[in-house]
């Protein structure tokens, strides 16, 4: 090995020990401070702020039932008794601008907050 192979083997193995720190340690790409805003049928029905301790939302309307529940800094739809399924579907959700919507009960879902480095949009097209 010469000179050179060494300088390149060490700036490798430091690039791959400050990714394998960032992912360890690091946030998961939600920004601090973020909340779901819940609408029913258009209207807010509550803004819940997304903490890393678990807590269930019922909603109950003439339209159907939907269980929210808020964990490890998101939130997800764990049931719900629309006929196709697809908000089950949507899965946790953590992130800036990430939504959940459930059609046949009309309700939506979207997180906010301060957005985080790397989350903002990578072109706007008009």
């Amino acid at each position: 090995m010469k000179r050179g192979d060494i300088g390149i083997a060490l700036v490798l193995i430091v690039a791959v020990a400050w990714f394998g720190i960032s992912k360890f340690v690091g946030d998961d790409g939600a920004a601090q401070g973020t909340y779901a805003v819940i609408e029913v049928n258009g209207k807010h029905y509550d803004t819940v702020a997304l903490t890393e301790e678990s807590r269930d939302i019922e909603i109950r309307t003439e339209r159907g039932y939907n269980l929210l529940r808020v964990s490890r800094g998101g939130i997800e739809m764990i049931e719900s008794d629309c006929p196709d399924q697809l908000c089950v579907g949507f899965g946790h959700i953590h992130e800036v601008h990430d939504t959940i919507v459930c059609l046949p009960n009309r309700v939506f879902v979207e997180v906010i907050g301060e957005q985080t480095e790397g989350s903002e949009p990578d072109a706007v097209v008009n």
